[in-house]
């Protein structure tokens, strides 16, 4: 009888020990800032596009040419115009921080919690990267060929 009451005890202790561990990790979560946030989507963005970016030079390599198929994954969301981009909220603040220069504008993310725009000069490389966090109205600007952020605040 007396080890059906350790082995309660013990199996009751263990059951207690991991449920604190999992509550722990909920209300870090919940804790995130808006920074965080934007960090942490910036991080699964370069992520993906890093892994992309892998798989398509191994394709390469091993069958010499890129397939039609891996070239189409790395592609934007969509480009849209000057005009499409203006209804933006965060649209004036960004011509202010990046000036009146003519920029491509790419689309690369646009969900309900974020939307990442590249801004590309007319040789087509990225110049600018713009990180919006809707439900905060955070907008983070990067200026890729200096390698300095721009913007970081709430519109």
């Amino acid at each position: 009888m007396t080890k059906w009451i350790t082995v309660l005890i013990a199996s009751g202790m263990l059951l207690v020990g991991c449920s604190n561990d999992v509550a722990e990790k909920n209300s870090n979560t919940d804790e995130q800032t808006p920074d965080e946030r934007v960090q942490e989507e910036e991080n699964r963005s370069e992520e993906f596009t890093g892994t992309e970016e892998t798989d398509q030079q191994e394709t390469e390599g091993s069958t010499g040419e890129a397939s039609e198929d891996s070239n189409a994954s790395n592609q934007p969301e969509a480009n849209i115009s000057e005009e499409e981009a203006a209804n933006l909220p965060e649209y004036d603040v960004i011509r202010k921080q990046i000036g009146e220069g003519s920029y491509k504008i790419e689309t690369i993310t646009d969900n309900e919690g974020t939307r990442i725009l590249h801004f590309l000069n007319e040789q087509g490389e990225m110049q600018y990267k713009t990180v919006f966090v809707k439900d905060t109205n955070r907008l983070k600007i990067i200026n890729t060929k200096e390698g300095g952020q721009v913007f970081n605040q709430v519109i």
